[in-house]
């Protein structure tokens, strides 16, 4: 064992030493050989995984270490693969919510797992790709270690103690809000279970009021975290990021209960991001996710892209191998992430977004493929349209291109004031953005950046070219929404929450309306974490 971690050290610094440059938002590199060093090769194996005050957190410099960890271990994509699958990072929880919402989103690549996401079709034993992420809630009681191991420092202020802890916290909070969206309440140990890890205990999952309190409890110091920054900070938990965690939790709680409670406190964090004044949408949704705009102040959220250790791979995962050669591919592209084309009928012919979803294509020798010529399923658009979303990299690196990989935007924020302004029947207490836009037919069209639930609506329309809806009523501006919400979130791992918000779910056989299975609104825990629990974890209903 120590051998091993010494080799680890060495190769580690190896591959790392090239990157001593960079301009990373968070530091994760130093963490990475800070952490192997922290191992070390004097260690006996059972002081490995241990931090005591003796080892750890003797200045402030030690404390920004360990909580940057705490990010590394959920948005790693290279080193981070499970046997035949997927990435285990932050930014696969997109795309298996994406395909798993069943009307949306497929893959080209085979049955298992992705037609089975699609069609719905997962068990308790056949839960291959709705696995891979209850490992995270490991990584709640990891924060919450770091936040109580800084409260215990006695070398900083105060002040940094608190906003030090307010982020440690912040990141366990994300972690359990995303492990309360896929499965729901998770094993939540005690804080004398975290101070005595020698001790085995097998905590019970909390309820869903219990566990929604204990994200709250997560967040209660919010306010003590940094303003968002678009520079050095960028990526780091903030005051924005935790209003948006807290707004989508307050939103599905206030559709899982009825009670309106939820949406009112759904509406003020919504508010808290509009007012900051940080956040405003782009001019042009393309401009979004274009490499020369990255750390734009729509994104809310985003995680690094690094060629040693995170990397976004969205392209070659998504375009076909025939697609021009105009993108540096390298490696080659996979053919595997399309839109239904039943997904894809549902936006307006006008809708400037379809210039990021490509339904046809002519390849370097002059092919044309299209609806009417798919070529192929895979390769081609047999199976439906391609969603290229990010702009083309013309610097790529094999598989790998540059950009950042985008997990929270202000849009969502705009949308979800307009649907929680629906649901209460109110008016907000600050205005929608007023966006002008010049229509794919040269017109130019206004959204009147008032109050109401169709001025938040409708400025994201007008910024996508399309005229303002009125007149719907309360069911129908519903739906308007929730499509809404699909066109312009699509890819980014909204869908499946949004779906059963509203309770609509899909068969995977395309677009359509109605109530399925409520036990599929989580997925089944994985068999080997309740056999390890010794008959203390329960599995979800209907596995």
């Amino acid at each position: 064992m120590k051998n091993i971690i010494c080799n680890l050290e060495i190769k580690v610094g190896r591959s790392l030493r090239t990157l001593k440059n960079s301009s990373m938002k968070v530091k994760f590199i130093p963490i990475l050989i800070f952490l192997f060093v922290m191992q070390s090769c004097t260690l006996e194996k059972e002081e490995f995984n241990k931090i005591t005050p003796e080892n750890f957190y003797k200045t402030e410099k030690d404390a920004r270490l360990a909580i940057a960890a705490l990010y590394y271990n959920s948005i790693t994509k290279v080193g981070d693969w499970d046997p035949g699958f997927f990435v285990q990072s932050i930014n696969s929880v997109q795309v298996i919510s994406d395909i798993s919402a069943g009307d949306m989103m497929m893959c080209s690549y085979g049955a298992q797992p992705w037609d089975f996401l699609k069609n719905q079709e997962w068990t308790e034993n056949n839960g291959y790709a709705t696995n891979n992420f209850f490992h995270y809630y490991n990584h709640i009681s990891n924060a919450r270690i770091v936040a109580n191991q800084i409260g215990q420092m006695t070398t900083v202020s105060q002040e940094v103690k608190e906003q030090l802890q307010a982020e440690a916290n912040a990141v366990g909070a994300w972690k359990a809000a995303i492990l309360y969206d896929l499965y729901g309440p998770v094993p939540y140990p005690t804080d004398e279970m975290l101070a005595n890890p020698g001790k085995q205990e097998y905590p019970e999952r909390p309820s869903n009021e219990a566990f929604v309190q204990i994200i709250e409890s997560l967040l209660v110091n919010k306010d003590r975290l940094q303003a968002p920054d678009f520079g050095n900070n960028f990526g780091r938990m903030n005051k924005g990021i935790a209003n948006f965690i807290l707004m989508r939790l307050y939103m599905l709680e206030g559709a899982r209960t009825g009670d309106a409670a939820f949406w009112k406190k759904a509406k003020t964090s919504a508010e808290a991001i509009i007012t900051s004044g940080s956040y405003e949408l782009q001019s042009t949704y393309s401009g979004v996710f274009k490499k020369s705009n990255q750390k734009n102040k729509e994104i809310i959220f985003a995680t690094p892209s690094d060629y040693s250790f995170n990397v976004n791979m969205w392209h070659s995962e998504s375009l076909p191998n025939n697609y021009p050669s105009e993108l540096n591919r390298g490696a080659g592209s996979w053919g595997g992430y399309k839109l239904l084309w039943s997904f894809y009928d549902t936006y307006e012919a006008d809708d400037q977004r379809l210039s990021t979803i490509a339904a046809s294509y002519t390849t370097d020798s002059g092919l044309l493929i299209d609806r009417a010529h798919p070529n192929d399923n895979r390769h081609g658009v047999g199976d439906g349209a391609i969603p290229v979303k990010y702009d083309t990299d013309d610097t790529q690196v094999g598989n790998f291109q540059e950009h950042d990989f985008i997990v929270y935007r202000y849009a969502e924020v705009i949308l979800s004031m307009a649907e929680i302004l629906n649901e209460l029947g109110e008016t907000a207490t600050v205005g929608a953005p007023g966006i002008s836009q010049i229509s794919n037919s040269n017109q130019i069209v206004n959204s009147d950046g008032g109050t109401t639930a169709f001025s938040f609506l409708n400025a994201i329309r007008v910024r996508s070219g399309l005229q303002p809806v009125l007149g719907l009523t309360k069911s129908q501006l519903r739906d308007a929404i929730l499509m809404e919400r699909g066109h312009e979130m699509y890819c980014e791992g909204t869908r499946r929450m949004d779906l059963i918000r509203y309770q609509r779910v899909t068969n995977g056989g395309g677009y359509k309306k109605f109530n399925a299975d409520p036990n599929k609104f989580v997925f089944p825990i994985p068999v080997g974490y309740i056999n390890e629990y010794k008959g203390n974890l329960k599995q979800n209903p209907g596995y």
